[in-house]
């Protein structure tokens, strides 16, 4: 291990039902009850399994990397476990690829179901043969190198203005990448759940020919009501 190489322990997981309750919602739809945790929108989706809805759901593990040096990559990817999403902090760099081929399918086998990278990555085509969600600002040609100039693993790192803690909850799919704090994680789901229960009865409404105008302002109950006054719930 380098000199200067921080790796810290895996983090405590994302229970399982808060996982569950999170995969209800979509990222454009937890932007309606909060403005907290959303990853610049130059950090989106460039590789994902073909004809697959891309929906990730999972623990942060992080990792920092100096400017040009992939080291720390090594101890972070061993580290992942099933149902975890690595954060890679590469400080915005466009030019140079931090993330690749071997990296992918390492984090892939160990059950990684996603990968963020403030940076870019390489080697697009294979890790869209993996089928391992990655999301990041740019592909590039160009990679990095093991420099030894250390690195950090499970430390807090910033993620597209986003800080981000080893812990924490990530939701990102085909519209952009949030990041919670398991403190927020009830009063946000608290706020999405109606929404997402509202969402198909808005669809069967406006489906069945009714106008937006009716509905603006109900609630889901508030529009099954409606529905139902004309024999249509």
């Amino acid at each position: 291990m380098a000199e200067g190489l921080t790796v810290n322990p895996h983090p405590t997981a994302i229970p399982d039902d808060w996982i569950a309750a999170y995969q209800q919602f979509r990222t454009a739809l937890l932007g309606h009850v909060t403005d907290d945790g959303f990853v610049d929108e130059k950090i989106r989706l460039l590789a994902r399994a073909p004809s697959e809805p891309v929906r990730v759901v999972g623990t942060a593990v992080t990792a920092r990397l100096p400017d040009g040096d992939l080291e720390a990559l090594v101890p972070a990817v061993d580290l992942l476990q099933p149902g975890d999403v690595l954060v890679v902090d590469h400080g915005g760099r466009e030019s140079l690829a931090c993330w690749g081929e071997l990296t992918s399918l390492a984090a892939r086998a160990r059950g990684c179901v996603g990968v963020v990278v403030d940076g870019a990555i390489a080697n697009l085509a294979e890790i869209a043969e993996h089928g391992l969600p990655t999301f990041a600002r740019a592909v590039a040609a160009r990679g990095g190198r093991t420099l030894g100039q250390g690195g950090s693993v499970n430390v807090p790192v910033q993620c597209g203005g986003v800080s981000v803690h080893p812990g924490d909850l990530v939701v990102a799919d085909d519209d952009g990448v949030v990041v919670l704090p398991p403190r927020l994680m009830v009063e946000v789901a608290a706020l999405a759940a109606p929404l997402y229960q509202r969402g198909p009865l808005a669809r069967a409404w406006l489906e069945r020919g009714g106008t937006l105008g009716e509905i603006a302002g109900l609630d889901g109950p508030g529009i099954q009501r409606l529905l139902t006054s004309r024999g249509q719930g």
